[in-house]
């Protein structure tokens, strides 16, 4: 799920706003783009998104991994944050 801000919600019932407040902290649980903040690439690779199952290589596989954890960082292959 995308995380999403609270805005401010005037005039809305106790109980309704509680819903919200709940989705609201469910959108920032075990954000996948948080995780892999954690995460340093280091040295240079080549954007590999191909993973060679019937005859893989160490390099083919660190440049998929690396590619994948970047993704994530950004939040998708698209995406720039």
């Amino acid at each position: 799920m995308r995380k999403m801000s609270q805005p401010q919600m005037q005039g809305v019932p106790p109980e309704i706003q509680k819903i919200f407040n709940t989705i609201f902290a469910a959108s920032k649980d075990a954000d996948l783009v948080d995780i892999a903040q954690a995460f340093e690439i280091t040295g240079t690779y080549t954007e590999t998104r191909t993973l060679n199952v019937s005859a893989p290589t160490l390099a083919n596989v660190a440049a998929v991994f690396a590619t994948f954890l970047a993704d994530c960082q950004r939040g998708g292959q698209n995406r720039t944050t």
